[in-house]
């Protein structure tokens, strides 16, 4: 029998720690500033890229991998016989899950690719890549290990604060979030995805106490599922100090199940949500 290989990319917000520990592989997207392009991760750092963020006045965008950078790395960590699954950012965010659909069909047929919408980003679609990872380390056949991407997928909740809107907009991944465009500047609309799409979930009148409120939808979560064990995830972008709060408030409240895995909100994501944001990713098992 081949061995599984597991595949994500760079929307995923995965530490290097993290991707280590999973042998997690990630194909990078890149980022445009200007005429100057730069592959995620590789070309320029979550570091450099805020702060070029605050220098430019024109918005940055981002571009998903080519089929072609797909079929490089399936063929670099492949055999003939081998199976690889590949877990990429929410189709409705991003061409980066077709892109990996048209790079497995141009394999060797030898090597079986299983393509994944996490139909969710950063830590919620890094939560799905490790969940495959964890399969594979405890020796799971392929389909239950799909099994098991497709509970969290279906089950996972997502609530996010950003500063301002605006990146989203901008960006067009502002999603069922359009209506709260143009709201008074004070509000802080806790956001959620629905379906793989941007959605709100409440308006709240201050950053501090949107997070506050977050806080308490931890707790309701805790209280919807009693019996079961939690996994959770939580990423940032320039608010370590507000995620690390969060992260301290996750580990009293909640009977985890492994790490709350934390992430830094990388480039990829960065262009779309811009700084200032927090990120909560919570799913029963």
């Amino acid at each position: 029998m081949g061995k599984i290989h597991v595949v994500t990319d760079s929307g995923s917000d995965l530490s290097l720690e993290i991707k280590e520990r999973f042998g997690i592989h990630v194909v990078p997207l890149t980022v445009q500033f200007g005429a100057e392009i730069f592959k995620d991760g590789e070309e320029i750092s979550t570091s450099e890229f805020y702060a070029r963020l605050k220098r430019e006045i024109e918005m940055p965008s981002t571009c998903q991998p080519s089929p072609a950078d797909f079929v490089a790395m399936y063929e670099k960590i492949a055999q003939p016989g081998d199976t690889i699954i590949s877990v990429h950012l929410s189709s409705k965010m991003s061409g980066t899950y077709q892109s990996a659909i048209l790079a497995s069909t141009m394999l060797d047929s030898s090597i079986n690719v299983k393509v994944v919408d996490s139909k969710s980003a950063s830590m919620g679609l890094g939560l799905v890549a490790v969940t495959a990872a964890e399969g594979v380390q405890a020796g799971k056949e392929i389909d239950a290990i799909l099994a098991d991407l497709q509970h969290v997928i279906d089950h996972l909740q997502v609530y996010f604060v950003v500063d301002t809107l605006e990146f989203l907009k901008k960006n067009g991944r502002i999603g069922l979030a359009s209506a709260l465009v143009g709201t008074m500047l004070s509000i802080k609309p806790i956001l959620t995805l629905v379906d793989g799409e941007v959605a709100p979930f409440e308006k709240i009148r201050g950053k501090a106490k949107a997070l506050r409120r977050v806080r308490d939808l931890i707790q309701e979560f805790q209280k919807k599922f009693p019996e079961k064990q939690i996994r959770a995830a939580m990423s940032h972008a320039t608010t370590s100090e507000e995620a690390a709060q969060i992260a301290e408030a996750l580990s009293l409240m909640l009977p985890f199940e492994g790490d709350v895995l934390i992430g830094e909100i990388g480039p990829t994501i960065g262009v779309h949500t811009g700084p200032g944001v927090v990120a909560l990713f919570l799913f029963s098992i």
